[in-house]
């Protein structure tokens, strides 16, 4: 068994261990539980290092990215301002502190710097995201193409008004109507849910198993 082999059968047995807790919680589940968490922490330190900290920040600020050419010149001049990363670098290590009961303190300063700038980017991303969906979610009910009538484009804007009026009048919970009106258009809010949902499953099912079958093609030699 060479090592490409090797490799897959360790992801299939991977992935079944996973998979073991649809069934129930198990010390197969929990040991490669531990195993993909060790393994994805070191990855990421090495990733953090390796691609970031030490090309974009230690690299430059050592001098280590100017060539020195044979006639003794110098690809581009050193910049000093690399030297203002020192400051960053001090105060992340303060987080080292929560390690301290005297000085843990010091550490809550830069976890409420992180969650702070944290939740800065994440609302500026929520609006960067979410404001082009809404305002791409007001679609025309009725669709010309080079002046006569689109069936195909007005059925599809007509289903998609009217799953979103749907889906949104079901998560409506400030007051609740009675009467057959309100039954119809929440129960399809909740069916065309559930369709959505398990088209995303289905088409996460096929990608797994397409994944799974490609894996180690058979040679045709």
């Amino acid at each position: 068994m060479d090592w490409h082999q090797m490799s897959i059968l360790s992801g299939g047995v991977c992935t079944l261990a996973i998979f073991s807790f649809l069934i129930k919680e198990n010390p197969f589940y929990r040991i490669f539980e531990h195993i993909f968490i060790g393994i994805a922490s070191g990855l990421g330190a090495v990733m953090g290092v390796r691609y970031f900290l030490w090309p974009e920040i230690i690299k430059p600020m050592v001098g280590k990215d100017i060539i020195v050419f044979p006639d003794g010149t110098y690809s581009k001049p050193y910049d000093p301002l690399y030297l203002l990363y020192l400051f960053p670098l001090l105060f992340g290590l303060l987080y080292y502190f929560i390690y301290s009961k005297k000085y843990g303190w010091l550490a809550k300063i830069v976890i409420g710097f992180s969650l702070g700038a944290s939740a800065g980017l994440a609302f500026k991303g929520f609006f960067a995201e979410m404001v082009p969906q809404l305002s791409s979610s007001f679609k025309q009910l009725v669709v010309f193409t080079e002046g006569s009538f689109d069936l195909y484009g007005t059925a599809s804007n007509v289903v998609f008004v009217f799953t979103l009026l749907a889906v949104m009048y079901y998560f409506l919970f400030s007051f609740r109507g009675e009467g057959l009106a309100h039954k119809a258009i929440s129960g399809s809010g909740r069916w065309l849910m559930m369709i959505c949902f398990g088209a995303f499953f289905g088409s996460t099912v096929m990608a797994r198993l397409a994944l799974l079958v490609g894996a180690d093609p058979v040679s045709t030699e």
